[in-house]
């Protein structure tokens, strides 16, 4: 109960936060960034050559213990299903699972437009389910530093605030509950996704 309150009250001073402050930083790009050095996207066949020979080897034995074996790791695993359609960007978690929130008005806040997908992913982490925790930790722990290495990139700093971690082009990585293999999705504070 104690990490349900500390959840909602981080979730509702990020919002707040966001909602009232009308200034964006600028973002600082590594200069080595695999994707987006210095803020300029590689092109895609860089990029595709990057996730076959560095991110999905690493990813295979990373993964292996989420998925149930490195065979079942697969560029769906992260990307979700319909990646290509979405230009390889990261699915973000339509809406927050628990319809209190909803109820409350959070999928209502940035003027009605809905919350950020960031935020409601941030969330849904959260609130995962008690058997999903380990998965959940093992994520944070092992998966999303071990990818913000490969992409020369922080990895997210959850004692820092979420503009810090957008600016610092951090990348985070929490866990789905609702996806089948549960591996978890992947983005850049400030940027939905790796593509």
């Amino acid at each position: 109960m104690a990490a349900l309150a500390f959840g909602a009250a981080l979730a509702v001073s990020i919002v707040i936060m966001a909602a009232s402050n009308g200034t964006v930083s600028a973002i600082s790009y590594p200069a080595d960034d695999a994707i987006y050095p210095d803020g300029r996207k590689h092109d895609r066949d860089v990029i595709v050559k990057f996730m076959e020979t560095s991110v999905m080897p690493w990813a295979r034995t990373a993964l292996a213990p989420i998925v149930g074996g490195e065979d079942r790791v697969t560029c769906a695993t992260c990307h979700g299903s319909g990646a290509e359609s979405r230009n390889w960007r990261m699915p973000s978690v339509a809406r927050l699972p628990e319809p209190h929130f909803r109820e409350v008005g959070w999928e209502a806040e940035a003027g009605g437009a809905g919350m950020d997908s960031q935020m409601r992913n941030a969330i849904y982490g959260y609130f995962a389910e008690a058997d999903k925790q380990a998965k959940a930790a093992y994520m944070r722990e092992v998966v999303m530093p071990g990818m913000a290495r490969l992409l020369h990139r922080p990895a997210y700093d959850f004692t820092q605030s979420y503009e810090y971690n957008r600016t610092h082009f951090a990348f985070w990585l929490l866990p789905l509950p609702s996806r089948q293999l549960g591996a978890g999705e992947a983005g850049t504070a400030g940027r939905a996704g790796l593509a």
